[in-house]
Protein backbone atom coordinates (compact mmCIF):
# COMPACT_ATOMS: atom_id res chain seq x y z
CA UNK A 1 0.00 0.00 0.00
CA UNK A 2 1.86 3.45 -0.77
CA UNK A 3 1.68 5.99 1.43
CA UNK A 4 -0.85 8.33 -0.44
CA UNK A 5 -3.69 4.86 0.37
CA UNK A 6 -2.50 5.00 3.91
CA UNK A 7 -3.18 8.71 4.59
CA UNK A 8 -6.24 8.60 2.77
CA UNK A 9 -7.17 5.51 5.00
CA UNK A 10 -6.48 7.42 8.32
CA UNK A 11 -8.63 10.04 6.88
CA UNK A 12 -11.19 8.46 6.07
CA UNK A 13 -12.33 5.76 8.91
CA UNK A 14 -14.29 2.76 9.10
CA UNK A 15 -16.05 2.99 5.41
CA UNK A 16 -12.01 2.59 4.10
CA UNK A 17 -9.84 4.96 1.64
CA UNK A 18 -11.40 6.71 -0.73
CA UNK A 19 -10.25 5.90 -4.48
CA UNK A 20 -8.21 8.40 -5.97
CA UNK A 21 -9.91 10.43 -8.89
CA UNK A 22 -6.73 10.75 -10.81
CA UNK A 23 -4.23 8.13 -11.30
CA UNK A 24 -1.18 7.65 -13.15
CA UNK A 25 -0.98 5.01 -15.39
CA UNK A 26 2.84 3.73 -16.53
CA UNK A 27 2.97 2.24 -19.99
CA UNK A 28 6.13 0.80 -22.21
CA UNK A 29 9.34 2.58 -22.56
CA UNK A 30 8.62 4.81 -18.97
CA UNK A 31 5.71 6.54 -20.36
CA UNK A 32 3.57 7.96 -17.82
CA UNK A 33 0.10 9.55 -17.99
CA UNK A 34 -3.05 10.81 -15.81
CA UNK A 35 -5.99 9.44 -16.33
CA UNK A 36 -9.36 9.66 -14.58
CA UNK A 37 -11.09 7.40 -12.70
CA UNK A 38 -14.97 7.69 -13.12
CA UNK A 39 -15.83 4.53 -11.42
CA UNK A 40 -13.97 5.02 -7.98
CA UNK A 41 -11.91 1.36 -9.04
CA UNK A 42 -10.01 0.82 -5.97
CA UNK A 43 -6.30 0.17 -7.15
CA UNK A 44 -3.18 -1.37 -6.21
CA UNK A 45 0.24 -0.38 -7.48
CA UNK A 46 1.93 -2.27 -10.42
CA UNK A 47 -1.73 -3.67 -11.37
CA UNK A 48 -2.75 -3.93 -14.63
CA UNK A 49 -5.60 -1.80 -15.88
CA UNK A 50 -7.30 -0.76 -19.25
CA UNK A 51 -7.37 2.81 -20.14
CA UNK A 52 -9.11 4.37 -22.99
CA UNK A 53 -7.41 5.04 -25.76
CA UNK A 54 -7.49 7.90 -28.43
CA UNK A 55 -8.31 4.64 -30.76
CA UNK A 56 -9.72 1.75 -29.19
CA UNK A 57 -8.23 0.34 -25.56
CA UNK A 58 -4.52 0.03 -24.02
CA UNK A 59 -3.18 -1.25 -21.06
CA UNK A 60 -0.49 0.23 -18.56
CA UNK A 61 0.42 -0.56 -14.71
CA UNK A 62 -0.78 1.96 -11.91
CA UNK A 63 2.10 3.92 -10.65
CA UNK A 64 2.11 4.86 -6.56
CA UNK A 65 1.55 8.32 -6.17
CA UNK A 66 3.82 8.64 -3.41
CA UNK A 67 6.59 6.17 -2.24
CA UNK A 68 7.27 8.00 1.20
CA UNK A 69 6.77 5.65 4.36
CA UNK A 70 6.21 8.99 7.32
CA UNK A 71 6.99 12.21 7.88
CA UNK A 72 6.24 13.07 4.65
CA UNK A 73 5.34 16.89 3.00
CA UNK A 74 4.65 16.41 -0.19
CA UNK A 75 2.13 14.02 -0.69
CA UNK A 76 -0.94 15.56 -2.45
CA UNK A 77 -3.79 16.68 -0.74
CA UNK A 78 -6.29 15.84 -3.30
CA UNK A 79 -4.43 13.44 -6.55
CA UNK A 80 -1.55 14.05 -9.09
CA UNK A 81 -1.41 16.41 -11.44
CA UNK A 82 -2.32 16.72 -15.34
CA UNK A 83 1.48 16.63 -16.08
CA UNK A 84 0.77 14.56 -19.38
CA UNK A 85 -2.98 16.84 -20.47
CA UNK A 86 -1.22 20.13 -22.04
CA UNK A 87 -2.27 22.21 -25.15
CA UNK A 88 -5.93 21.36 -24.42
CA UNK A 89 -5.78 17.61 -24.99
CA UNK A 90 -8.53 15.12 -24.05
CA UNK A 91 -8.49 13.46 -20.91
CA UNK A 92 -8.87 9.80 -21.07
CA UNK A 93 -10.56 7.29 -18.78
CA UNK A 94 -9.33 4.42 -16.59
CA UNK A 95 -11.63 1.48 -17.98
CA UNK A 96 -11.40 -1.46 -15.92
CA UNK A 97 -8.66 -4.07 -14.20
CA UNK A 98 -7.23 -5.86 -16.91
CA UNK A 99 -8.46 -9.75 -16.50
CA UNK A 100 -5.83 -12.73 -17.03
CA UNK A 101 -6.42 -12.93 -20.73
CA UNK A 102 -5.93 -8.92 -21.31
CA UNK A 103 -2.64 -9.43 -19.47
CA UNK A 104 -1.87 -12.33 -21.90
CA UNK A 105 -2.73 -10.43 -25.11
CA UNK A 106 -0.17 -7.57 -23.90
CA UNK A 107 2.42 -10.01 -23.26
CA UNK A 108 1.80 -11.27 -26.74
CA UNK A 109 2.03 -7.86 -27.97
CA UNK A 110 5.63 -7.18 -26.08
CA UNK A 111 6.88 -10.47 -28.37
CA UNK A 112 5.54 -9.52 -31.22
CA UNK A 113 7.47 -5.70 -31.26
CA UNK A 114 10.94 -6.92 -31.99
CA UNK A 115 9.99 -8.43 -35.08
CA UNK A 116 7.67 -5.09 -35.93
CA UNK A 117 11.05 -2.81 -35.22
CA UNK A 118 13.22 -4.84 -37.29
CA UNK A 119 10.53 -4.71 -40.25
CA UNK A 120 10.08 -0.54 -39.70
CA UNK A 121 14.30 -0.69 -40.11
CA UNK A 122 14.02 -2.31 -43.32
CA UNK A 123 11.51 -0.13 -44.91
CA UNK A 124 13.53 3.07 -43.81
CA UNK A 125 16.28 1.97 -45.35
CA UNK A 126 14.75 0.93 -48.27
CA UNK A 127 13.21 4.37 -48.59
CA UNK A 128 16.01 6.33 -47.51
CA UNK A 129 15.08 8.59 -45.04
CA UNK A 130 17.37 10.27 -42.74
CA UNK A 131 15.97 8.67 -39.52
CA UNK A 132 16.75 6.64 -36.71
CA UNK A 133 13.73 3.90 -35.59
CA UNK A 134 13.88 3.95 -31.65
CA UNK A 135 10.91 1.71 -30.59
CA UNK A 136 7.88 0.09 -31.80
CA UNK A 137 4.42 -0.53 -29.56
CA UNK A 138 1.71 -1.95 -30.05
CA UNK A 139 -2.06 -0.47 -28.44
CA UNK A 140 -3.26 -3.63 -26.81
CA UNK A 141 -6.14 -4.32 -29.07
CA UNK A 142 -3.81 -3.32 -32.02
CA UNK A 143 -5.79 -1.14 -33.51
CA UNK A 144 -2.76 1.25 -33.64
CA UNK A 145 1.15 0.67 -33.77
CA UNK A 146 3.46 3.28 -32.73
CA UNK A 147 6.67 4.07 -34.17
CA UNK A 148 9.43 6.09 -32.35
CA UNK A 149 11.83 7.88 -33.64
CA UNK A 150 14.65 10.74 -33.87
CA UNK A 151 15.68 13.00 -36.75
CA UNK A 152 17.79 15.86 -37.41
CA UNK A 153 15.91 17.41 -39.86
CA UNK A 154 11.90 17.14 -41.30
CA UNK A 155 11.60 13.53 -42.81
CA UNK A 156 8.73 12.91 -45.88
CA UNK A 157 7.57 9.37 -44.53
CA UNK A 158 4.50 9.39 -46.03
CA UNK A 159 5.36 5.93 -48.33
CA UNK A 160 6.73 4.30 -45.12
CA UNK A 161 3.61 4.84 -43.43
CA UNK A 162 1.83 3.20 -45.97
CA UNK A 163 4.35 -0.07 -46.46
CA UNK A 164 3.99 -0.72 -42.72
CA UNK A 165 0.15 -0.22 -43.22
CA UNK A 166 -0.08 -1.98 -45.96
CA UNK A 167 2.10 -4.88 -44.16
CA UNK A 168 0.74 -5.11 -40.61
CA UNK A 169 -3.21 -3.48 -41.69
CA UNK A 170 -3.76 -1.39 -38.75
CA UNK A 171 -3.07 2.30 -38.22
CA UNK A 172 0.49 3.43 -38.09
CA UNK A 173 1.34 6.55 -35.91
CA UNK A 174 4.87 8.32 -36.05
CA UNK A 175 5.98 9.73 -33.36
CA UNK A 176 9.07 11.87 -33.57
CA UNK A 177 11.03 12.28 -30.12
CA UNK A 178 13.99 14.01 -28.26
CA UNK A 179 17.47 12.38 -27.41
CA UNK A 180 15.66 12.90 -23.46
CA UNK A 181 12.91 10.68 -24.40
CA UNK A 182 15.18 8.39 -26.34
CA UNK A 183 17.27 7.72 -23.66
CA UNK A 184 13.98 7.77 -20.62
CA UNK A 185 12.98 4.79 -23.22
CA UNK A 186 16.44 2.78 -22.98
CA UNK A 187 16.77 3.29 -19.61
CA UNK A 188 20.30 3.14 -17.94
CA UNK A 189 22.30 4.06 -14.84
CA UNK A 190 23.08 7.81 -14.41
CA UNK A 191 26.70 8.90 -13.19
CA UNK A 192 25.21 8.72 -9.38
CA UNK A 193 25.06 4.71 -9.90
CA UNK A 194 20.82 4.92 -9.69
CA UNK A 195 18.83 4.32 -12.99
CA UNK A 196 18.02 7.32 -14.66
CA UNK A 197 15.65 9.48 -13.01
CA UNK A 198 13.61 10.34 -16.26
CA UNK A 199 13.48 6.09 -16.00
CA UNK A 200 12.28 5.78 -12.76
CA UNK A 201 9.87 8.94 -11.88
CA UNK A 202 9.84 11.76 -13.96
CA UNK A 203 6.07 12.56 -15.88
CA UNK A 204 7.83 15.02 -18.44
CA UNK A 205 10.82 17.31 -18.93
CA UNK A 206 11.51 21.12 -17.94
CA UNK A 207 14.68 22.95 -19.45
CA UNK A 208 17.88 22.58 -17.69
CA UNK A 209 20.41 25.84 -18.20
CA UNK A 210 24.02 26.40 -17.40
CA UNK A 211 22.43 28.69 -14.80
CA UNK A 212 21.10 25.87 -12.61
CA UNK A 213 24.83 24.90 -12.30
CA UNK A 214 26.41 28.15 -11.52
CA UNK A 215 23.30 28.78 -8.89
CA UNK A 216 24.52 25.96 -7.10
CA UNK A 217 28.29 26.87 -7.44
CA UNK A 218 28.92 23.66 -9.52
CA UNK A 219 32.38 23.90 -11.91
CA UNK A 220 30.70 24.05 -15.66
CA UNK A 221 32.50 20.97 -16.90
CA UNK A 222 30.32 19.48 -19.61
CA UNK A 223 31.62 16.25 -19.09
CA UNK A 224 30.31 16.31 -15.19
CA UNK A 225 27.06 17.98 -16.04
CA UNK A 226 25.80 16.00 -19.01
CA UNK A 227 23.30 12.93 -18.34
CA UNK A 228 22.94 9.92 -20.71
CA UNK A 229 21.05 11.22 -23.36
CA UNK A 230 24.03 14.30 -23.98
CA UNK A 231 21.96 17.08 -22.59
CA UNK A 232 22.63 18.66 -19.30
CA UNK A 233 21.41 16.93 -15.91
CA UNK A 234 17.80 17.03 -15.07
CA UNK A 235 19.02 16.74 -11.75
CA UNK A 236 20.41 19.97 -11.43
CA UNK A 237 16.88 21.81 -11.62
CA UNK A 238 15.80 19.36 -8.50
CA UNK A 239 17.37 21.27 -5.75
CA UNK A 240 17.83 25.00 -7.53
CA UNK A 241 14.56 25.95 -5.89
CA UNK A 242 16.25 25.72 -2.63
CA UNK A 243 19.41 27.74 -3.62
CA UNK A 244 17.21 29.80 -5.80
CA UNK A 245 15.43 30.86 -2.65
CA UNK A 246 18.41 30.67 0.05
CA UNK A 247 20.98 33.27 -2.09
CA UNK A 248 18.58 35.52 -0.72
CA UNK A 249 19.58 35.71 2.67
CA UNK A 250 23.54 35.74 1.17
CA UNK A 251 25.06 38.66 0.01
CA UNK A 252 26.58 38.89 -3.51
CA UNK A 253 30.15 37.70 -4.41
CA UNK A 254 32.67 40.23 -5.82
CA UNK A 255 31.52 43.00 -2.99
CA UNK A 256 34.51 44.06 -0.94
CA UNK A 257 33.43 43.66 3.07
CA UNK A 258 35.74 44.43 6.30
CA UNK A 259 36.46 42.25 8.79
CA UNK A 260 38.34 41.70 11.55
CA UNK A 261 41.09 40.30 9.68
CA UNK A 262 41.04 43.06 7.53
CA UNK A 263 39.43 44.64 4.19
CA UNK A 264 38.28 41.85 1.70
CA UNK A 265 36.37 40.47 -1.11
CA UNK A 266 33.71 37.89 -0.64
CA UNK A 267 34.54 35.45 -3.51
CA UNK A 268 32.05 32.72 -2.71
CA UNK A 269 29.05 31.52 -1.15
CA UNK A 270 28.33 27.92 0.66
CA UNK A 271 24.81 27.77 0.82
CA UNK A 272 24.38 23.98 2.43
CA UNK A 273 26.76 25.39 5.11
CA UNK A 274 25.83 28.89 5.42
CA UNK A 275 29.76 30.11 5.06
CA UNK A 276 31.14 32.90 2.86
CA UNK A 277 34.92 32.95 1.73
CA UNK A 278 36.81 36.13 2.08
CA UNK A 279 39.96 36.71 -0.18
CA UNK A 280 42.47 38.94 1.37
CA UNK A 281 45.53 40.13 -0.81
CA UNK A 282 48.23 39.50 1.67
CA UNK A 283 46.44 36.48 3.87
CA UNK A 284 44.89 34.64 1.19
CA UNK A 285 40.98 33.18 1.78
CA UNK A 286 39.60 32.89 5.01
CA UNK A 287 36.16 31.26 5.65
CA UNK A 288 33.44 32.90 7.67
CA UNK A 289 30.07 31.61 9.02
CA UNK A 290 27.10 33.82 7.60
CA UNK A 291 26.16 35.34 10.28
CA UNK A 292 29.66 36.94 11.11
CA UNK A 293 29.54 38.27 7.47
CA UNK A 294 26.01 39.91 7.88
CA UNK A 295 27.43 41.51 11.05
CA UNK A 296 30.12 42.76 9.22
CA UNK A 297 28.42 44.35 6.26
CA UNK A 298 25.47 45.56 9.08
CA UNK A 299 28.59 47.79 10.91
CA UNK A 300 30.17 48.90 7.47
CA UNK A 301 26.65 50.17 6.82
CA UNK A 302 26.38 51.86 10.24
CA UNK A 303 29.85 53.37 9.87
CA UNK A 304 29.07 54.70 6.47
CA UNK A 305 26.00 56.87 7.53
CA UNK A 306 27.68 58.01 10.46
CA UNK A 307 30.54 59.55 8.21
CA UNK A 308 28.03 60.78 5.49
CA UNK A 309 26.34 62.55 8.23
Amino acid sequence: MTHYMQHNAESSGADGPKPPGLLKISFKGNRRETYLNPNNLKLSSGEHVIVEAELGEDIGIVVPVCNKTEGCNRCPSTEPEFNNRKNGESIHKLLRKASEKEIGTYHGNRRDEPAAFNKGAEFIQKNKLKMKLVDVEYQLDRRKMTFFYTAEERVDFRQLVKDLAYVFRTRIEMRQIGVRDYARRLDGQGSCGQQLCCSRFMDGFEPVTTQYAKDQNLPINPSKLSGACGKLKCCLRFEWDFYKQSMHDFPDTGIPIETADGIGTLVSNDILNRRCTVYYEEAGTEVYDLDTIKKALKKMGSEYKERKN
